[in-house]
């Protein structure tokens, strides 16, 4: 049976996944992860190496639907002005409970 690097690298990719999620549901702290290579190199990653390190610490991350990208396309299409005053419009909300206390309940 012969495996592609690309196969090999999602079955790695994939136990590390489950390894994490192991760990994370028998409450052990996760071991320390070596900072990722772009940030030794002193540059900025691109988006698959993003994914690869989000993965690898058991983050799933799925392709954008065509609906978020079109979100995305309409954000991109705002003025700054308009970008700036939604994102102090955000800033000014005030969540009962907060934010990271929904966080922690949905992790329960």
């Amino acid at each position: 049976m012969t495996i592609t690097l690309e196969e090999l690298e999602a079955r790695v990719q994939a136990l590390e996944r489950t390894v994490a999620e192991l760990r994370r549901e028998r409450g052990e702290p996760s071991p320390v992860a070596e900072p990722p290579i772009w940030l030794l190199e002193g540059r900025e990653p691109t988006r698959d190496e993003i994914i690869a390190w989000l993965e690898a610490h058991g983050m799933s991350v799925s392709e954008p639907t065509p609906e978020e990208m079109a979100l995305a396309a309409e954000w991109d299409a705002l003025s700054e002005e308009e970008k700036q005053a939604h994102r102090a419009y955000m800033d000014s909300l005030e969540l009962d409970p907060p934010l990271s206390e929904i966080i922690l309940q949905n992790r329960r």
